[in-house]
C-alpha cells in the first residue's frame, strides 16, 4: 500500500522555479508545481510508509535553498483507509 500525499511548499522570494526543479526530482515525488496563493510550490507525493514521508519532508524537501515552510496533506480515502476491503462487496441482508 502506497501513502499518498501533497506537500506546500512556502519559499523564499525569486527560488520558486529552481526549487520546483529540485523538489521534483526527489525520490517518491511524483510531480511538483509552481502554484498562485499562499503557497509556492505544490508537490505530490507517493511513498510506502510515513516513516519514508518523513524523511522525505525533513530531510529532503525541507533542506532545498529557499524552502521556508512545508505542510503536508496525507489523502484519506477508502482504498487508503480499508485496502483489504473488496470495492463491490454485496450486504449479506440483500436478496
Amino acid at each position: 500500500m502506497k501513502l499518498v500525499s501533497y506537500v506546500l511548499i512556502q519559499l523564499a522570494p525569486g527560488t520558486t522555479k529552481t526549487a520546483a526543479k529540485a523538489i521534483s526530482k526527489i525520490k517518491g515525488v511524483k510531480m511538483a508545481h509552481a502554484v498562485t496563493g499562499p503557497f509556492d510550490v505544490i508537490a505530490f507525493v507517493e511513498v510506502p510508509d510515513l516513516t519514508t514521508l518523513s524523511d522525505l519532508i525533513l530531510a529532503k524537501i525541507q533542506n532545498i535553498e529557499g524552502v521556508q515552510k512545508t505542510q503536508t496533506a496525507i489523502v484519506v480515502t477508502p482504498d487508503v483507509l480499508r485496502p483489504s476491503l473488496p470495492r463491490n462487496r454485496k450486504n449479506k441482508n440483500s436478496a
